[in-house]
């Protein structure tokens, strides 16, 4: 699986963790556990009366288990 990763470097991925939270970010790299590492992310929340509201979280990991 890690190998097929390799085509998301340097790019923007969004991730929808175990919990529903949906993280949005440029993969700067993995490891063989599949945990992530996002730059410049930020976390789109939605709102059926607000919409969509972005939250700025930076350089950001997430675990492998969590996606």
């Amino acid at each position: 699986m890690t190998s097929s990763l390799d085509t998301f470097m340097n790019r923007v991925i969004s991730v929808v963790t175990g919990d529903g939270r949906n993280i949005v970010g440029m993969m700067k790299g993995f490891d063989q556990l599949v945990n992530v590492v996002l730059e410049d992310s930020h976390e789109r929340v939605y709102s059926e009366s607000q919409g969509v509201e972005q939250i700025p979280l930076g350089l950001y990991i997430i675990r492998g288990d969590n996606m």
